[in-house]
């Protein structure tokens, strides 16, 4: 594959759920934007709202079970045509499915039966925060933190999927890809873009079958991480996970179960990765802290709810 052909990030991913009303309870109490359209639900950041951005996850109403429907990621608009002749190339064919209005771009599936859009996407700044210690005299900042936890952006998602290494090579040969870290035997953390970049944009954990394990937006700080928990607590969805501070990309975490068992994630201060960066195999736990929280790997954050 030529190296300059990758994709950029994440652009959104599509769900099937059995109540759309439901969903839409759950991701406006997280702080996205909902606007149903022929029964389809478009979920939106602020940021991507007034941007007039692709939508960052489509909900689509189901018959039956949860299920994931497809993963869109952002290419530049130029790659478009590129991308189409290299899948041609891999054996891969390019084809629109029924519900393929949804987004612009070139829609595939994979070896699995998971449909991938890839939608042409003006490439965005990537901010760098420094770390500023800010004098505090004569106000109380607890004050200023009282206000609606909103997240700007979508940063990342992890699937399940069987055949795990050869799923992780299919990925990194089909959209460029690159491994950022692995947890031996467990996932797969991947980043998409060049030069200076968020540790991962994607994710693959090892599963008997494809499944959606959680998604994850960014918010500013690890006080909007914690509110974030407290907020989605506050209206009723109180099986969550965290705050805490994940080991591989080292973010702050807060994990909230939807009403079909999936993990939506707040996350702030992920770390940044280079053209230098080296990717390793580790064993050590997916956290830091709390160090009394549950097994990550077990069944109580890793059990795949989708059908096999």
């Amino acid at each position: 594959m030529d190296k300059t052909l990758r994709v950029q990030h994440l652009a959104g991913f599509g769900l099937e759920v059995p109540d759309i009303q439901v969903a839409e309870v759950f991701y406006t109490a997280f702080g996205l934007n909902a606007g149903t359209e022929d029964e389809v639900m478009h979920l939106r950041t602020d940021a991507a709202l007034k941007n007039s951005a692709p939508s960052e996850i489509v909900v689509v109403k189901g018959a039956g079970q949860k299920r994931l429907q497809h993963l869109s990621f952002a290419v530049l608009p130029e790659d478009v045509p590129r991308f189409e002749e290299h899948l041609h190339r891999m054996g891969v064919r390019t084809v629109t499915p029924p519900f393929g209005q949804l987004r612009q771009g070139l829609w595939f599936q994979d070896p699995w039966g998971t449909w991938i859009n890839l939608v042409p996407t003006v490439p965005h700044a990537l901010e760098l925060s420094a770390v500023t210690i800010e004098p505090r005299i004569d106000r109380h900042l607890w004050q200023d933190l009282r206000q609606s936890v909103r997240p700007d952006k979508l940063g990342h998602l992890l699937i399940f999927t069987p055949e795990w290494e050869r799923s992780e090579q299919f990925f990194s040969q089909a959209l460029g890809l690159r491994v950022s870290d692995r947890a031996v035997g467990k996932v797969s953390f991947m980043s998409g873009g060049s030069g200076v970049r968020d540790h991962h944009c994607f994710g693959l954990i090892n599963g008997t079958h494809r499944g959606l394990q959680h998604g994850s937006f960014h918010v500013s700080s690890v006080d909007q991480v914690g509110l974030g928990g407290l907020q989605m607590h506050k209206a009723g969805f109180k099986e969550g996970f965290g705050v805490g501070r994940h080991a591989l990309a080292s973010n702050f975490f807060h994990y909230t179960r939807d009403p079909w068992g999936t993990w939506v994630e707040y996350y702030a201060d992920m770390d940044k990765i280079s053209e230098a960066w080296t990717p390793k195999d580790w064993n050590d736990l997916p956290y830091i802290w709390p160090q009394w929280a549950p097994e990550f790997w077990g069944k109580e954050m890793n059990a795949n709810h989708e059908a096999g």
